[in-house]
């Protein structure tokens, strides 16, 4: 057996992991279809001694074509965010045609690197574990592979050296060293270097940490929270079902209900709107910020204001899966928090908004908890924003078009809402605000809009802002184009409103008694200012829509989902996220456990038992499960270390090759047991003796062991080179006999 004779079949098992990795970042499953089933048949069409090639010119050709297509299709869409996945999938293309020529080292070398190109381009598009477990399981094989070529082109250029020699004799080919020994040798150095190469990851990883909030940003054009609203793209966002989040809402005695509206749950809020970069942002710079430190106890709730808490609220409890994020989402308005880990937390009296400052953790936090006030007196927000609650005044717009827009609307619908109010009559003010934005929602909310996800239609033309195109042309677009409307249009005639980007939860689970929030349940809605201390909510895109399109992405594997999204969130939370507060927390750590030696690891092995504990909900008795498990866990670890070893022994011990199948190993695993016995015998078994010589050295120093094995010898030259089969039975049978013969080797001799 050679290191090269598998080396095609590594070549096409690293290209597909390449196409595999850019289309699970960019949901293209469509492609990893046919680009796999074309790799994997051409193993059958141009691998081996009779393989049929494509020629040249025709690989030429269908490169150019490929070529053309993914130029025509970036012409389609011109926006420069999806530049490195059209570079993605025409590397993944290109990397699978390869595979059908005639191919030396060097056209191999050229396929491994658009494989590698295409991984570059699927990690700018996404950070979810499956792409970096791909993404690891694909550094191995390209190392592997890389080895392999240099092997290769080694051999392709002595073969083509001794072609070219002039001798008086016959100068035989070059053939690649054979044996166990090479074979043994290169797995050995693969591995040496795969985890030299980990170590060396793992260094750059530790010491350059992400920027804050880096790992939560891609280019892919997938739905998902995001803290600014940008009207610039014009592409098509795809659904995803990813579960995020679940949000638990129990009434003031406790009890998880379902609320009669969707839960819309608060993250960013932006109150102005930037026509040069076509955005909304924050208007100024929040000052008067306030921070709350929990205790990791998530029954003992920390009030947001000067209050006590008010334990008769109802209470938001959310538990993290899939998102790993700074950013706290909550209902209007939140009075107190909890959380399940010791952590402060920032709020911005002026709006409510929520975020945690990441001093001390390593991680996101998993769950947290809220006293929520669904409507809140004055004083509840007064107790909560005290001096910061923002002074009321007229907002600026300065899109032009926008209120001429707002006017004719009003003009059409309600006439009687373009009068002025009375001087002094707050109270009127605040009735027509709230009026005019309920007419501006049900005019958003007409047959003449169109909620949609693709808006490749939606041309962005220089000095045409987006959202009066919207209003006044195209007419459709998702919802931050629709809470950008209402938004644009109250403020254009001076009312006070602001946007809030967040998630909608609508899924609501029975059997659970909480929502499930998905990916695709990103949300951007308005807050209209009402009085003094008072905000309401306003959401210009259909409920219904939201659930229709909710419903028709379920699945079966949604079901499944939360297995793999717990895993998610911990990937997310420990690397993806991995930043420079991080980065020192995790030295101090280290210094504490070095420093306090086997103490620190200890008291860090009880807080995982208790976080783990609290996260199941076990109990006081969840601490006896969590060691019965780890116990199980840690006799199935050693189990399978001793098969392993086991089985490699019976290969290396019967000299045989890769291709010897599984259940000829277990049938023939008998003769271990001969040598365990033979060796407690006093007559270990020398590598140079075939097992009947052996046997006879065995009767010379324990005749009676002899007689008893020379039976099961001659069973395993059958089953070895014989092609002798053993059924299940009668290989139970076979090992209790070679049970035997080791107990009579352990008795002392006659």
């Amino acid at each position: 057996m050679t290191p090269l004779a598998r080396y095609h079949r590594h070549l096409r098992i690293q290209i597909l992991l390449g196409v595999a990795a850019f289309a699970v970042a960019l949901q293209e499953f469509e492609l990893l279809f046919v680009l796999g089933a074309a790799a994997v048949a051409s193993g059958y069409v141009s691998d081996g001694p009779r393989g049929r090639h494509l020629p040249p010119w025709l690989i030429n050709v269908l490169a150019i074509g490929v070529f053309g297509w993914s130029i025509f299709g970036f012409f389609e869409n011109p926006d420069t965010s999806t530049t490195m996945a059209i570079v993605g999938r025409l590397s993944c293309c290109l990397a699978v045609l390869r595979l059908f020529g005639r191919r030396a080292a060097r056209e191999d070398r050229q396929a491994v690197v658009m494989s590698v190109v295409a991984v570059v381009a699927a990690c700018l598009y996404s950070f979810q574990l499956l792409l970096g477990v791909i993404v690891v399981v694909f550094a191995v094989e390209t190392v592997h592979v890389v080895m392999l070529n240099r092997l290769r082109a080694g051999l392709d250029h002595a073969r083509h050296e001794r072609r070219d020699l002039v001798a008086d004799v016959a100068v035989p080919p070059v053939e690649p060293a054979f044996g166990r020994a090479p074979l043994t040798q290169f797995r050995l150095l693969v591995g040496g270097c795969v985890i030299v190469a980990a170590a060396l990851a793992t260094g750059v990883f530790l010491i350059f940490p992400r920027p804050s909030d880096a790992g939560l940003v891609a280019l892919g054009t997938r739905t998902g929270f995001s803290p600014t609203v940008d009207l610039t793209r014009s592409d098509q966002i795809e659904q995803s079902n990813r579960e995020v989040l679940t949000v638990q809402w129990t009434d003031p005695q406790g009890v998880a209900i379902q609320w009669p509206q969707p839960l819309r749950l608060r993250g960013a809020v932006l109150d102005r709107w930037d026509p040069s970069d076509r955005r909304w942002i924050v208007a100024e710079t929040r000052r008067f910020r306030r921070t709350v430190t929990t205790s990791g106890d998530p029954e003992q709730f920390m009030p947001l204001g000067v209050e006590p808490v008010d334990q008769s609220l109802y209470t938001q409890t959310v538990t993290m899966r899939s998102l790993a994020t700074s950013r706290v989402f909550a209902r209007w308005a939140p009075v107190a928090i909890a959380c399940d880990q010791a952590r402060t937390f920032t709020l911005d009296p002026a709006n409510l908004e929520i975020e945690d400052n990441l001093g001390g953790g390593l991680d996101r936090f998993a769950t947290y908890r809220l006293k929520v006030a669904p409507n809140p007196a004055p004083e509840t927000i007064a107790s909560i924003a005290g001096d910061t609650i923002p002074p009321v005044r007229p907002p600026r717009f300065d899109v032009p078009g926008v209120g001429e827009e707002a006017r004719r609307i009003l003009a059409e619908r309600a006439p009687e809402l373009l009068e002025p109010v009375p001087v002094g009559d707050d109270e009127a003010k605040w009735r027509r605000n709230r009026l005019i934005a309920e007419e501006f929602t049900d005019y958003l909310r007409g047959e003449d809009f169109r909620y949609a996800l693709d808006l490749r239609r939606f041309v962005q033309r220089r000095g045409v802002d987006p959202i009066y195109a919207f209003l006044t042309e195209y007419r459709f677009g998702h919802c931050e184009f629709f809470a950008s409307g209402l938004a644009g249009l109250c403020q254009s005639i001076g009312i006070e409103c602001r946007v809030v980007t967040g998630f909608v939860a609508v899924e609501f689970d029975d059997r659970l008694a909480r929502y499930i929030v998905r990916e695709s349940n990103a949300h951007a809605w308005v807050e209209v200012r009402t009085g003094r201390w008072s905000w309401r909510e306003f959401d210009p895109t259909n409920t219904r829509v939201l659930e229709e399109l909710q419903a028709s992405r379920r699945s079966w594997a949604d079901d499944w989902r939360w297995i793999y999204d717990r895993a998610d969130f911990l990937w997310t939370s420990r690397f993806v996220t991995f930043d420079g507060t991080s980065q020192a927390t995790l030295a101090d750590r280290l210094g504490g456990l070095v420093g306090g030696g086997g103490r620190g690891v200890v008291e860090r092995i009880s807080d995982v038992a208790r976080q783990v504990n609290r996260y199941f909900q076990l109990g006081p008795a969840g601490y006896i499960w969590i060691g019965i498990v780890v116990f199980a866990i840690g006799l199935a670890v050693v189990a399978s270390v001793r098969w392993i070893r086991r089985r490699r022994l019976v290969r290396r011990l019967l000299h045989a090759s890769p291709e010897f199948s599984n259940r000829r190993l277990r049938e023939a695993e008998f003769y271990l047991t001969l040598l365990e016995a033979f060796a407690i015998a006093g007559c270990p078994k020398p590598d140079w003796a075939p097992p009947r010589a052996h046997l006879e050295s065995v009767s010379s120093l324990r005749p009676d062991v002899a007689a008893a094995a020379a039976p099961l010898i001659d069973l395993f030259y059958a089953v070895r080179y014989g092609g002798h089969r053993l059924d299940s039975g009668e290989r139970r049978s076979v090992e209790a006999e070679a049970d035997r013969i080791r107990r009579i080797a352990e008795e002392p001799s006659a």
